[in-house]
C-alpha cells in the first residue's frame, strides 16, 4: 500500500462528515434565514432616521445564507473545504466601508452564519438578541458634543469685540482657525464647542450687518 493510498483511507476518509443530511443542512439555513432578518430589522430600526440602503439589507441576509452554504459544505469533506479555501482567499473586496456600524451588520451577518454552519443555535439567538437591544439602545448613550465649524463671510472691517461678546454668550469654547481678508471682504472659519442654541446664533449674528453669510458646520474629523 502506497502512501497515497494510506493517506486517502487514513486522512481523507477520517474527516468526511456523513452526519449533514439534507434536513440538517434545511434547518440550519431556515434558522440562519431568520436570524438574517432580526438583523435586518435592526438596521432598518438603527439607519431609517439617517439612511437606510435595501441594497444593503439584502445583502446582509444573503451574506449570513451564503456563509452558512460555505461552512456546511467544508464540513462535508476535507478535500472541498481546501479548495474552498483557495477559491476564497483569490477573492478582493475594495468596497470602503464609510459607516463604522455598517462593518459591524456585516461581520455580525457572518458570524451567524458561521455560528448556524456549526449547529450552535443556542448561541446565534442569544447573540443576535443581545447585539440587537445593545444596538438599538445605543442612541440612548449620552455621547461627547461634537465640535463644529463657524463659517462667516462679510465687510471688513469688522467689528471683533461685538463678534467675541455674541460668540461668550452661545459658546462655551471657540477658536478662529482662519482669517482671510479679500476685496474689502472677510472670511472667518472658527471651530465652536458646546453651543447653546444655533439658532439664535445665527440670527444675531447676521443681525449685526457685519456678517452677510453665516454657516455652522458639523465637524467630522480634525481641522488643519
Amino acid at each position: 500500500m502506497s502512501f497515497r493510498d494510506v493517506f486517502k483511507k487514513g486522512f481523507l476518509t477520517s474527516y468526511a462528515n456523513s452526519d449533514i443530511t439534507f434536513k440538517y443542512a434545511l434547518i440550519a439555513m431556515f434558522v440562519c434565514l431568520m436570524i438574517s432578518l432580526i438583523i435586518c430589522a435592526v438596521y432598518y430600526l438603527k439607519s431609517r432616521k439617517y439612511f437606510f440602503s435595501k441594497e444593503f439589507a439584502v445583502s446582509l441576509m444573503a451574506l449570513s445564507l451564503i456563509t452558512v452554504s460555505v461552512i456546511l459544505t467544508i464540513q462535508s469533506s476535507v478535500v472541498v473545504s481546501l479548495g474552498m479555501v483557495g477559491a476564497l482567499s483569490i477573492v478582493r473586496f475594495r468596497t470602503a466601508i464609510k459607516n463604522p456600524l455598517d462593518l459591524v451588520f456585516l461581520f455580525w451577518s457572518i458570524s451567524v452564519g458561521i455560528i448556524c454552519g456549526a449547529g450552535l443555535y443556542y448561541i446565534a439567538v442569544p447573540l443576535t438578541l443581545v447585539l440587537g437591544i445593545v444596538i438599538l439602545l445605543s442612541d440612548e448613550i449620552p455621547g461627547v458634543s461634537r465640535n463644529k465649524i463657524l463659517v462667516l463671510d462679510g465687510r471688513y472691517p469688522y467689528d471683533e469685540a461685538a463678534l467675541k461678546a455674541i460668540l461668550k454668550k452661545y459658546v462655551r469654547w471657540y477658536n478662529v482657525r482662519t482669517e482671510s481678508v479679500h476685496n474689502d471682504g472677510v472670511n472667518l472659519i472658527i471651530e465652536v464647542r458646546r453651543v447653546k442654541d444655533s439658532g439664535a446664533l445665527i440670527k444675531e449674528l447676521k443681525a449685526t450687518d457685519a456678517f452677510h453669510d453665516v454657516s455652522l458646520l458639523i465637524q467630522e474629523g480634525a481641522v488643519d
